[in-house]
């Protein structure tokens, strides 16, 4: 055999060898090495699907919510404000709407989630309302005193307005582009929140959770009449009310400037107070629709001396959270994910429950994106 013919027989071995090594290899390995979707280094780091913590939105997003038959998710973009829709899973993204909102601070969807009332910071520092609906593509611009809105349904506006001549306050009901409007009452708390409780003529308002302020919930009638004081005496106190409105969570400080935060129950005649003993915050929470269980993240990694909820809702602090839910009827809790399934920091926010509250959703504090997790 000649020499050049034992050459070309070896090296076509050597060939076979390497190609039948290199196979295995990526039958093996290559299929573990698939990229998986990416985010920042601090937040959790999951796919798509086929995982029980996901990321379902490419960026940070700003009010996230179901759309109106709860078949799909749809939220704003925090980076440009053009409004996005996916399915439950985040696939399937389609754009609602591509006019960027530069300065958009924060958006307040209809109950029918067909409206919004946005909030705009402009470059001059001056904030200002605005009113659009999505079925209709119409939209305007609200009064430039109006300091806090709320729905108080499909077509109608609860607003804050400020008198800058009189120095004066009052709460007003209108249509939500701000026309047809009634006085309900004065009010002279500069910082307020406020919310309709549910199935009842009343709308809940209180001065905005401060640790070294004493927090008051009141009722008004949304026909009109003076604010009746529901509770008062605790301190950085922010309420949630049930869905069939017969009770309200809410969290408060353990004292005026306070270093800690827990739960507590009240009903809607301000009685029957009871302490939870689970220390989040009411932000952190979300109700079922059975009105007896509550989905809560349990906030970890919070430094002595933070003065909550102060340095929390300043983004002084952040959290590294865990999953949770109580039944208010026997005070039973329940963790809702192991320990070792929560990959990377989850600072909870913004929770909502799909229809038949198979899904909790959340934004990350942390990257800003929305995720899903089965229940």
């Amino acid at each position: 055999m000649s020499l050049l013919k034992k050459i070309f027989i070896i090296s076509s071995s050597l060939l076979l060898v390497i190609l039948f090594f290199g196979g295995i290899y990526l039958f093996a390995f290559k299929k573990d090495s698939l990229p998986i979707q990416s985010t920042q280094s601090s937040a959790v780091n999951v796919s798509k699907s086929n995982s029980l913590i996901a990321a379902i939105s490419d960026g940070p997003v700003l009010a996230p919510t179901l759309t109106g038959d709860g078949s799909n998710v749809k939220y704003y973009s925090k980076n440009d404000g053009k409004t996005y829709q996916t399915d439950l899973d985040g696939n399937n993204k389609k754009t609602l709407s591509e006019k960027t909102l530069p300065g958009l601070e924060s958006v307040l969807w209809s109950p029918d989630k067909n409206k919004v009332i946005t909030k705009t910071k402009f470059l001059s520092g001056y904030s200002q309302f605005g009113f659009y609906d999505y079925s209709t593509s119409t939209g305007s611009l609200l009064s430039g005193n109006i300091d806090a809105v709320t729905w108080q349904s499909d077509s109608r506006i609860i607003y804050k307005y400020f008198d800058s001549t009189t120095k004066s306050g009052s709460l007003n009901i209108s249509d939500p582009d701000g026309k047809n409007w009634t006085k309900l009452t004065p009010i002279n708390t500069k910082y307020i929140s406020m919310t309709p409780i549910p199935k009842s003529g009343l709308l809940s308002v209180w001065n905005s959770p401060d640790a070294n302020t004493e927090t008051i919930l009141g009722t008004v009638s949304i026909l009109g009449g003076e604010t009746k004081t529901l509770f008062s005496g605790n301190f950085g106190t922010d309420y949630l009310w049930s869905n069939d409105g017969n009770y309200v969570l809410f969290s408060s400080s353990d004292k005026k400037g306070g270093t800690k935060n827990s739960l507590y129950l009240l009903n809607n005649q301000g009685k029957d107070y009871r302490a939870l003993n689970i220390p989040t915050f009411a932000s952190k929470c979300i109700w079922s629709k059975d009105n007896k269980t509550i989905y809560y993240a349990l906030p970890g990694s919070i430094p002595d001396n933070s003065i909550l909820p102060n340095d929390y809702i300043n983004g002084k602090i952040s959290t590294t959270d865990t999953f949770w839910r109580v039944d208010i009827t026997t005070g039973e809790k329940t963790r809702l994910v192991d320990l070792d399934k929560i990959k990377g920091q989850l600072d909870v926010t913004s929770l909502f429950l799909n229809s038949n509250e198979s899904f909790l959703f959340f934004v990350n504090r942390i990257d800003n994106r929305l995720y899903k997790m089965s229940l």
